[in-house]
């Protein structure tokens, strides 16, 4: 028996082997097949090779008597997964972020692990499962443990990756074959160093002796996490799809926000004292705002030190000003203004603290949340299981005439956003701008891919 589960060329695996056994997974395409407009798309390859691409009536949705999300509910989740011995451990879970996080993984388990271990390789024995769980319990126990710097995370190194990747995927030629290549020699990263320094990294801290379970993390981190669920989230496809909702969302803010100027106008006819009242209302919720966010007693005011840089000379300022929006080129007298007020307000030292403190109290906490990691977890869960059960099927990607076409609406609703807000006259934004990121944005899909890898290569470097 440990041949089997060690060796996966045994001969005797036949003879242990079920008739019905499944075709093994292909998933999607491979780097030199994933082209969108002259070669097949991936949700075919998907389709035709992969059981795990089932008609949806097959799909039975997970039955609980308590309602869904709710912590009973993921934890009934959890326990139809998990063997009868874990089960008063799962009840100990709290809701956010650790409950919500072991109910997406617990699925995963249940799509692309109990579909072999029992099946194609006939066993009782539940402590694989077992060490599976004990090694995501300690998966998650070493990042909440772990202290990363977002200031220089959020303001520096991912700005500086975000402006390399838009620089390069521009220089880059519009052959298809050649994008990744090159962008590679431009970005000067080695195409061959990810995902493996990343699996070797979580497998040196999960510190596991066990061979079948090092060779399932190998198999479990390279071709699923890191191959197709990184493969969907950096599709260009998706990333398009995400810009239009963004601008969806905005547009009737703005046009809500116009309609209560122009009622404010109106109103104005009936006094100065209605004004004076607007504008006290409006001071007073700034100064709220503002004694929230450097409160004295904030939880996260004393965990950190300000930094010594100065808030408004981090990277993300540059990024804004010069590598998105060009203002040294299409605007210099405004870009001229911007460089005086960060050299004036870099000088003083309290605005630099108040500053920092607003960060820390705002963008860094809503990162950083138990409640953020929940309900991405929670969204995770939802697309890719929606039933709580099965993986549902991909979404259809369309490819050649048709995805040109959703990236021409794509563009038509970015541009829409600018010149609502004026953006185009401010800032001398051009259509033609907005086609540019567009393009660079949908070019090549591993492009991407070594970007969000550059990321993650940011963080861990920041681990202990």
């Amino acid at each position: 028996m440990p041949t089997i589960l060690y060796n996966s060329n045994s001969s005797l695996i036949s003879k242990y082997r079920r008739s019905n056994a499944s075709k093994p997974y292909k998933g999607l395409l491979s780097k030199k097949g994933h082209t969108r407009l002259s070669s097949k798309s991936s949700i075919d390859s998907y389709g035709e090779n992969s059981d795990y691409t089932r008609d949806s009536s097959d799909d039975i949705a997970f039955q609980s008597e308590f309602e869904k999300d709710s912590v009973e509910y993921l934890q009934d989740l959890c326990c139809s997964v998990y063997p009868s011995s874990l089960h008063q451990r799962i009840g100990t879970l709290q809701l956010l972020p650790d409950l919500q996080i072991n109910a997406f993984i617990a699925l995963i388990f249940k799509n692309f692990v109990k579909s072999w271990y029992g099946v194609k390789i006939p066993t009782n024995d539940s402590k694989f499962l077992t060490e599976l769980y004990n090694l995501v319990q300690d998966f998650i126990k070493y990042i909440k443990s772990s202290k990363i710097d977002f200031s220089n995370l959020l303001l520096d190194y991912i700005p500086y990756l975000l402006s390399s990747h838009l620089r390069a995927m521009g220089d880059c030629f519009q052959n298809i074959e050649a994008v990744y290549l090159q962008y590679c020699q431009l970005t000067l990263y080695d195409r061959k160093r990810y995902p493996s320094v990343f699996v070797d990294i979580i497998q040196s801290k999960l510190n596991t002796k066990s061979l079948l379970q090092r060779s399932f993390l190998d198999s479990f981190l390279s071709e699923l996490v890191f191959g197709h669920i990184f493969d969907a989230i950096v599709e260009p496809f998706y990333i398009l799809d995400g810009l239009n909702k963004i601008c969806m969302q905005i547009k009737p803010n703005a046009t809500a926000n116009i309609n209560k100027g122009n009622a404010l106008c109106d109103k104005s006819k009936y006094g100065p004292w209605w004004s004076l009242s607007n504008i006290k209302q409006n001071v007073s919720q700034m100064v709220r705002l503002m004694s929230s966010s450097t409160a004295a007693d904030s939880p996260n005011l004393g965990a950190i030190s300000i930094p010594q840089v100065p808030f408004l000379q981090r990277y993300f300022f540059t990024f804004v000003i010069v590598d998105l929006f060009k203002l040294p080129m299409r605007k210099p007298f405004l870009y001229s203004i911007c460089r005086t007020f960060q050299y004036w307000v870099s000088k003083s030292k309290t605005l630099n603290k108040v500053m920092y403190n607003i960060f820390v109290n705002t963008a860094q906490t809503k990162f950083t949340s138990p409640m953020t990691i929940g309900n991405l977890f929670l969204s995770l869960r939802h697309s890719l299981f929606p039933n709580d059960n099965m993986m549902g099927p991909p979404k259809v990607i369309p490819t050649g005439d048709a995805f040109l076409k959703f990236g021409e609406e794509c563009t038509s609703n970015l541009w829409g956003v600018c010149t609502t807000y004026k953006l185009d006259k401010m800032l001398a934004i051009k259509k033609s701008d907005i086609t540019d990121l567009v393009i660079c944005l949908s070019k090549n899909r591993d492009c991407n891919k070594l970007l969000l890898y550059r990321i993650i290569d940011c963080v861990v470097a920041q681990l202990p």
